[in-house]
């Protein structure tokens, strides 16, 4: 069973897909929190069993001490050293191991670096111990989880210095009981003075069935919390499906049918069938209502539906200063494509001008990327019928848009080029302005904010100061000069950092103009958006964006070649 990328999923399965995930995510760590709980508890208990044992130790270690060894000393000479009942060592190990033999697993070590007994040599990690209570004068425990054999223990550890009264036994050999030296010889267990670290006891205590008991019990609560919490889930789903669905599909019916299908269905971006449920369809229809109202709040002047042979059909997008229609040519039954300008556009002298200028400019100059033009009437503008969406809903569409990339800056560039060596720098390149064809064929469709050399700039000598959208504008257009081709060049690198990463690098919209030259100095790096861009793409478009004109590429053509190159390196 294939299943379907996120983003062809219907709301409803997006919703029980991150609720999904989200329980995920909510059981592991409860099931996490409840193995530490358990665990802290375990090593409480551990905790407790050790410190008891080795109080036990040491009370045996007093008694030899203070009542055996005195004891034996009166009945017997002075010299005597009776091993078995003299020796605190020696006592404490062999009532240790045979209370280990009773507590299965339990292990007491009472080991040193220079022992009498070979068999009480500290192993590895004891030494490091060893080492530790060396640097850590002022502790008198450690304690931790260790693995030995393969098994996990809880282990105490407590230092052992040495007392005046152990140096008769573990200072110079020539002082020891002779029972002592005939048993254990003179190579160990001496030459030790008062206050040296003799020793060290340790109390292992097993814990490796316990943490696994844990483990299983933790995987136990997770699977409980997890399916329980789907069950949950799905009744909820059934209940709102019944009390919810059924009433935002008659909405979202109604919607359909009184606004047509929308553009996607049309293109079969979002098929109307299987895959699509109410909540779509109600967004589906809202999108489309909305797109409506905001075309009779631009479009409304256009009265009537007939202006000379052309009829007047539905709008495709807004423009600058002006609305693009779909139309038709009554005399020949053609589809055009209609430039009107805004209401308020019309009775503005200023911006008058500029729409005279930009049909002008349009009917004068020719590229693949431009429409073509057929008649003009008064201010309106007619063209060749063109069918497509704005490049800026067909980048949102894209699931990855950067694989476009070649073939979509092979226009802009060419394009960009074509208008620089005709005189025209454009001050506007933006997604809005384009349109995408089902061909992926741009067709630039505003020119409302162009420079014209030989032709006075409204815009510069009327003082309208900046004009268009500053999220893509260069610098130097915002401090009001105007004419300069690398200022294309700039937005140029602004739609590349939009192509690669998949946003803007500015998103700020209402901030002042001197904010703004402030913003455009610090460029995000396109790697810290997306990783996966390559070092000579990132340094083609922070090139392209650099803020000063004379940092950046100097011709659209030297943008290109690098852009090429870069793209031959692919995404890290």
């Amino acid at each position: 069973m294939q299943i379907p990328p996120v983003n062809s999923m219907n709301l409803r399965h997006k919703f029980f897909l991150w609720s999904g995930l989200i329980l995920v995510l909510f059981s592991l760590l409860l099931s996490l929190l409840y193995y530490q709980h358990m665990k802290s508890i375990l090593i409480k208990e551990a905790l407790d069993k050790s410190e008891v044992i080795l109080q036990e130790v040491e009370a045996i270690r007093e008694y030899v001490k203070e009542e055996l060894r005195p004891k034996i000393r009166k009945l017997h000479k002075d010299d005597t050293f009776i091993l078995e009942a003299m020796s605190t060592t020696y006592v404490s190990l062999q009532i240790m191991k045979r209370f280990g033999r009773r507590m299965h697993g339990y292990l007491f070590r009472r080991v040193s670096l220079n022992p009498l007994n070979p068999k009480n040599m500290a192993d590895p990690f004891e030494e490091e111990m060893f080492d530790w209570f060396e640097e850590h004068p002022d502790k008198q425990l450690w304690r931790g989880i260790i693995q030995k054999n393969g098994k996990s223990f809880f282990v105490s550890m407590e230092p052992d210095y040495f007392e005046p009264a152990c140096l008769r036994c573990h200072g110079d050999y020539h002082d020891a009981p002779k029972e002592l030296i005939q048993r254990y010889g003179t190579k160990g267990g001496f030459r030790f003075k008062e206050g040296d670290l003799g020793g060290i006891d340790s109390v292992m205590i097993p814990v490796s069935a316990s943490l696994a008991r844990i483990t299983r019990d933790s995987i136990l609560v997770f699977l409980v919390i997890f399916g329980s919490a789907m069950l949950a889930l799905f009744f909820l789903n059934m209940m709102f499906s019944k009390l919810v669905m059924a009433r935002l599909g008659r909405v979202s019916s109604s919607l359909l049918q009184e606004n047509g299908p929308t553009e996607e269905a049309k293109t079969g971006k979002v098929p109307a069938g299987a895959g699509v449920d109410e909540l779509d369809n109600l967004r589906l229809s809202l999108k489309t209502l909305t797109r409506y109202v905001k075309i009779a709040r631009k479009g409304s002047g256009v009265q009537p539906d007939f202006i000379g042979p052309y009829v007047v059909g539905q709008p495709i997008a807004p423009g600058t200063l002006s609305w693009l229609y779909q139309g038709t040519d009554t005399r020949t039954d053609q589809g055009v494509t209609l430039k009107l300008g805004f209401d308020d556009v019309l009775v503005n002298p200023l911006y008058a001008a500029c729409l005279r200028a930009e049909s002008k400019l349009m009917e004068n100059v020719r590229h693949d990327n431009l429409l073509i033009p057929l008649a003009r009437e008064n201010d309106i503008m007619i063209f060749e019928q063109i069918q497509g969406v704005d490049l800026q809903q067909w980048i949102r569409d894209q699931q990855e848009v950067s694989s476009h990339l070649v073939t979509v800056f092979a226009q802009l560039c060419d394009l960009s080029a074509t208008l620089h060596w005709a005189g025209v720098v454009h001050h506007d390149l933006r997604p809005a302005v384009f349109l995408m064809t089902k061909d992926n064929t741009l067709k630039l469709f505003d020119m409302g904010h162009a420079f014209q050399r030989d032709v006075p700039d409204v815009i510069l000598s009327s003082g309208l100061g900046p004009q268009g959208d500053l999220r893509y504008m260069a610098p130097e257009l915002i401090q009001g000069k105007r004419g300069d081709p690398r200022s294309d060049i700039y937005s140029l690198g602004i739609l590349l950092y939009l192509f690669v990463t998949g946003r803007l690098p500015f998103e700020k919209q209402t901030v002042s103009l001197s904010t703004w030259l402030g913003i455009k100095k610090a460029v995000p790096a396109p790697g810290s958006v997306k990783s996966a861009i390559s070092p000579e793409l990132e340094t083609v478009i922070l090139k392209a964006m650099a803020w000063n004109p004379d940092d950046r590429y100097q011709w659209v053509e030297d943008f290109w070649e690098d852009l090429q190159q870069a793209q031959k390196m692919g995404f890290k």
